[in-house]
C-alpha cells in the first residue's frame, strides 16, 4: 500500500498550478491511499485528482484561524505517520525563520513539513519555484539519519 499526504500553498500562479496538476497526477496515479486538508490551492488539486479506486482521507478544519489550521495538519501528519505513508509538500516560497514544531508563523506548509520531520514522516519537497535550499533542521535531520 503506497499512502501519501499532501500539503502546500493556498496561492498559486497559473504555472505553479499546472506544474502541481501535472506532478500531483503522477504522485496519486501510484498511490494507494492519500490524505488532505480541505484548503483551497494544493488540497484542491490533490483532492480533485485522486483516482475514483483510492481511499481518500480528508482532514477538515474546524475554522480558519491559523490555530486551527495547524490543528487540522497535525491531525493529518499524525494520521499520517499512523500509515507509515510520505508527507509531499508543494513549496512555493523559502522556509521562513523561526519555524518550529509549535510555531509555525509565516507558513502552514513549511510548519507541516517541521511537524512530520518531528514526528519521523518521511517528506518530499515539491518545489514550485526556483529550488532555495532546506532549512537547517531538516538538514540536520537528515545528517542524522546516515
Amino acid at each position: 500500500m503506497t499512502v501519501v499526504g499532501v500539503s502546500g500553498t493556498r496561492e498559486l500562479t497559473e504555472r505553479q498550478a499546472a506544474q502541481a496538476t501535472k506532478q500531483l497526477r503522477s504522485l496519486l496515479d501510484r498511490a494507494t491511499k492519500l490524505h488532505v486538508g480541505d484548503a483551497t490551492g494544493i488540497d484542491a488539486i490533490a483532492y480533485k485528482n485522486a483516482s475514483k479506486q483510492m481511499e481518500v482521507e480528508l482532514h477538515e478544519t474546524e475554522g480558519r484561524k491559523p490555530y486551527q489550521l495547524q490543528q487540522r495538519s497535525k491531525r493529518m501528519v499524525d494520521a499520517l505517520m499512523k500509515d507509515r505513508g510520505t508527507l509531499h509538500a508543494f513549496v512555493n516560497k523559502p522556509c521562513p525563520e523561526g519555524i518550529t514544531v509549535n510555531s509555525w508563523a509565516g507558513s502552514g506548509t513549511w510548519g507541516t513539513v517541521r511537524y512530520a520531520i518531528a514526528k519521523g514522516v518521511t517528506v518530499k519537497l515539491h518545489w514550485l519555484i526556483e529550488p532555495c535550499g532546506q532549512p537547517d533542521w531538516m538538514q540536520q535531520k537528515q545528517l542524522s539519519l546516515l
